[in-house]
């Protein structure tokens, strides 16, 4: 049983269909597992274990009168712990909402129940969402599972972490500017981040911005990624950002691989003071691709030269939730940086926020030309692989490279552009550093293109890899 827990969700649900395996023997072996791994980890806030078993059993009869309700049935999933879940502690991994309690289900956790998930436990994040390394948490910080002296990313790095070391199938995170990516491409596994609007936000405490993030899922596989998102894509009435849309089956179109399609690989900005791992790994990625058939060429997308003018812009709804709180409870935020960016927002003048506005208008238009040339963008995910988790103590979301003098953002920077374009992109495992630390390829599309992105990212992941890997917390435990 416990290989099975490592095992992608797509080739699990047949067992579970034919009942080769139990969905409560499941969920009873990943308890187990989680018990063992979390000293270590420490990628969950709240796990409810008899609550995830009678989940389990509720699957499980369905099962047996013949109630099959999809590939999700009686699989165990996270939840990001900004995610609401009725009756359950959402606390954003801060003390100021230690002990709040939502009393509803957030719209991706009420469509995941639907086709009959099995709700585990509430992932550890970055405090409210607003950090890239998970290291700044009321509850403890989260170790990578590749090396547990190093960042698993953020702010989704309980997910990642979780999902990579075989505590859960899959996890629901949120994508501000890149929170579902960076940690993904840190700790070797898929994460999605859709085109905006195509999941709902309801749900996600506290309300985030209506324009830039997405939430999405973190999973092995890229199948299991369009199995998600089958689920959770769909209009919501109760979120106003939501988007109508087609039905569409993900999977459709998942082995139809890359020929024929037009990417761009995006030369400016997105190497200035790249690793070199990273920018071997995506060059060779893009070779990769042209011999799968892919017409791959050289472009550019020069007004994100620019993009660092966007700040003012970028307000979103949390920061007005979290005010009162900065103003009135500053020493209640677990990372002081959170409250200071939150306080710093108030100084913002309208003529600095026009030209945000202006700046990301421009690159909008760049991108809209762009994409009109090419179907896909491949970019790397972050400038370099996860680093020390003392190195992201000094100086949240920086760290010195070690090809430049310079201080550069290494979680978030090459990321933001997609969530400002509200683009699908997608982090899969691209290579491994010489330390033996994942590098992550993005993808990006058009917009209600995800079948795309996902087509690409499945074409790279089955004919040339490396795919999901077991990382080392799992291997070593298992000497």
């Amino acid at each position: 049983m416990n290989d099975l827990l490592f095992q992608p969700i797509h080739e699990v649900a047949p067992l579970l269909r034919k009942r080769a395996i139990s969905p409560v023997e499941l969920t009873r072996a990943l308890l187990d597992h989680i018990e063992q791994l979390e000293p270590k980890l420490n990628a969950f806030i709240t796990v409810r274990a008899e609550e995830a078993l009678n989940g389990a059993r509720t699957a499980e009869a369905a099962i047996v009168r013949g109630d099959w309700q999809g590939p999700l049935h009686g699989i165990p999933i996270g939840i990001k712990d900004n995610i609401a879940v009725n009756g359950w502690p959402t606390t954003c991994a801060s003390k100021i909402l230690a002990n709040h309690v939502t009393t509803y289900d957030a719209t991706v956790v009420k469509r995941l129940r639907e086709a009959g998930a099995v709700i585990v436990g509430k992932n550890n994040l970055h405090e409210f969402a607003m950090g890239g390394t998970s290291s700044k948490s009321h509850f403890g910080l989260i170790r990578n599972p590749w090396n547990l002296e190093y960042v698993p990313g953020g702010s989704s790095g309980g997910g990642a972490a979780s999902v990579s070391a075989g505590e859960v199938f899959a996890a629901m995170g949120t994508d501000g500017r890149g929170s579902i990516r960076t940690p993904t491409s840190f700790c070797g596994v898929v994460g999605l981040k859709p085109t905006f609007g195509l999941v709902s936000h309801f749900g996600e405490v506290p309300p985030s911005s209506t324009w830039m993030c997405s939430l999405g899922p973190i999973c092995r596989t890229v199948t299991d990624a369009a199995l998600m998102l089958n689920a959770l894509a769909g209009h919501d009435a109760n979120d106003p950002s939501s988007a109508r849309s087609d039905k569409r089956d993900y999977t459709a179109t998942l082995e139809a691989g890359v020929k024929g399609l037009r990417l761009g690989l995006v030369t400016n900005y997105f190497y200035d003071d790249t690793a070199t791992e990273v920018r071997e790994a995506v060059w060779s990625a893009a070779e990769a691709f042209r011999g799968l058939g892919a017409d791959v060429r050289e472009v550019e997308l020069p007004g994100l030269e620019h993009i660092s003018l966007l700040g003012p812009g970028l307000t979103a709804e949390s920061n007005d939730f979290l005010l009162p709180y900065a103003l009135e409870h500053g020493e209640d935020f677990c990372d002081q940086n959170t409250r200071y960016m939150v306080l710093a927002r108030e100084f913002s003048r309208s003529s600095d926020t026009f030209r945000a506005l202006r700046v990301a208008n421009l690159i909008r238009r760049e991108a809209r030309e762009l994409m009109s040339r090419v179907d896909l963008l491949i970019t790397p995910v972050n400038s370099a692989p996860a680093f020390p988790i003392a190195e992201s103590r000094g100086a949240e979301r920086r760290r010195e490279l070690p090809e430049s003098p310079k201080r550069e953002s290494v979680t978030g920077r090459l990321t933001t552009p997609f969530n400002v374009l509200g683009m699908p992109a997608i982090s899969i495992p691209c290579a491994f550093t010489a330390q033996g630390l994942p590098i992550g390829l993005q993808i990006a599309g058009r917009h209600f293109e995800d079948h795309i992105v996902l087509q690409a990212a499945r074409a790279f992941e089955r004919s040339v890899g490396p795919g999901y890997r077991r990382p080392a917390v799992v291997v070593d435990k298992n000497k």
